[in-house]
């Protein structure tokens, strides 16, 4: 995202309700430029500020569009800000200490006293560990002005202060361990904070992967997932870390090929995410993990009948929050889609996912998944018999793979069966399978190639026949 292209993704990031909020709070402003200027961008699908200028050309602010364009963003962000005041108790108590701090410099301590009371006791029973150590300092602040003399109330509150900031420490510590769990080891002194926890059983858990010790990897993640279960409020609060480590078992279970066990899983998150209010950009993701997990059970279980719901209900989730998807996973859905569809025969809608897949392309998309989707059309032709067609695919496929590397030798094996062998009867192509199968034992199709699109599977399905 270029910085010019700042304010164009903001508003399209505003819900219809945001949306309304902030024209509502705009109305009466003497200054509607800014209000023209929304309108204008709102209505564009890509941003294109030469337009902006053409449209706006006989308008004086047009000469200072940076300014105004700064004075829209900060409306914007001054209306959400109001709109989701009670977003979290992060926000809640974010606006106490805001509240406190004017009321320090109007003299208002004793209502200071009350309001930091009351934040203190949210930000403890809800973790909120570096907004408790502001909120102590503002604590220290005002009674220090109303009791100068009383030196142990004020060290005692810095000592409160002391201990809370070696939490907010541990969980920068615990952070950094995450990243690499391999150059990090940690105390095995029980964190306080559940957050805390968290990341250090996170950090357990993945050493324990890279230490092949599956059983008690699992046993950890399980574990942690529980102890979040008895705390209800924090895991409301705290949802999208809850939802993060139930990703990261789900993933090991389909790792494992435990899928029934991931499926009933899958069922309770979902039930438990249909609960959440607020629905935010890093919920997304984790809900977009979810379905990328999902989609990998049907891939794997050819047999499944509910592909079709599932499906749907990833395509009414990416509209609905269009968006906050980012463009890789709606490529990456599509693939998916086209893959699972190949492997359950459907030729008709896998190649609709191909083609849309092949029809939108762009420079930025990940070069893989489309080299790949060219290979998966190639099969789906195959498939539906279309000779005149493929042969047409393959020579583009050839050009695409030359662009980028040398073909290697079991793409040129592949692409020479396809080629020769798309339309001989059923009983010649059965003996044209195995000839294939054989060759390729010499010349073996690489397993990250095969993670993609799985040509032994296919070939081993094709002479089994």
């Amino acid at each position: 995202m270029k910085k010019s292209e700042e304010l164009f993704y903001l508003i399209k990031s505003l819900t219809k309700s945001e949306k309304r909020h902030f024209k509502l709070s705009a109305q009466g402003s003497e200054s509607v430029e800014y209000l023209n200027l929304f309108d204008v961008i709102e209505a564009q699908n890509e941003y294109d500020e030469a337009k902006i200028k053409e449209l706006f050309k006989d308008k004086a602010f047009v000469t200072q569009l940076t300014t105004i364009k700064n004075y829209l963003k900060h409306r914007i962000l001054q209306s959400l800000r109001n709109y989701h005041s009670r977003i979290s108790r992060n926000a809640e108590l974010t606006d106490i200490i805001r509240n406190v701090e004017i009321l320090f410099h109007k003299g208002q301590y004793k209502i200071c006293e009350s309001e930091l009371k009351r934040a203190e006791k949210k930000a403890k029973n809800f973790q909120q560990d570096l907004l408790l150590f502001h909120i102590q300092d503002w604590k220290r602040k005002v009674h220090q002005v109303m009791h100068p003399q009383d030196f142990e109330t004020i060290k005692t509150i810095a000592q409160k202060q002391k201990s809370t900031l070696k939490s907010t420490n541990e969980y920068i510590d615990l952070l950094l361990a995450n990243i690499d769990p391999t150059q990090f080891s940690l105390s095995h002194k029980k964190s306080v904070s559940l957050q805390n926890r968290t990341l250090k059983t996170l950090h357990k858990y993945r050493k324990l992967l890279i230490a092949k010790d599956h059983d008690k990897a699992k046993r950890t993640i399980e574990e942690l997932i529980k102890e979040w279960e008895q705390y209800p409020e924090l895991m409301k609060e705290f949802f999208t870390m809850y939802f993060s480590v139930t990703n990261n078992l789900l993933g090991f279970l389909v790792y494992k090929k435990q899928y029934k066990e991931a499926f009933v899983r899958i069922l309770l998150i979902k039930q438990k995410a249909l609960e959440v209010e607020t629905v935010s950009a890093a919920f997304i993701k984790e809900k977009l993990r979810l379905y990328t997990i999902e989609l990998e059970i049907h891939r794997n279980l050819k047999g499944l009948h509910t592909t079709h719901e599932i499906i749907d209900e990833i395509l009414s989730f990416t509209e609905r929050h269009n968006t906050l998807v980012p463009d890789t996973y709606k490529l990456s859905f599509s693939f998916q889609f086209a893959t699972i569809y190949f492997l359950k025969k459907d030729y008709k809608k896998a190649l609709h996912w191909i083609n849309d897949i092949l029809n939108t392309q762009t420079k930025k998309d990940r070069k893989d998944l489309i080299t790949y989707t060219y290979w998966l059309n190639l099969l789906v032709h195959y498939e539906l018999g279309n000779g005149f067609t493929l042969r047409y695919l393959i020579d583009t496929t050839k050009k695409r793979i030359k662009k980028h590397k040398n073909i290697d030798s079991y793409e040129k094996i592949v692409l020479k069966f396809l080629s020769k062998t798309v339309e001989y009867p059923a009983s010649e192509k059965r003996d044209a399978f195995k000839s294939l199968k054989q060759q390729l034992q010499e010349e073996p199709i690489p397993a990250h190639v095969l993670d993609y699109v799985d040509f032994n599977q296919w070939i081993h399905r094709k002479h089994s026949l």
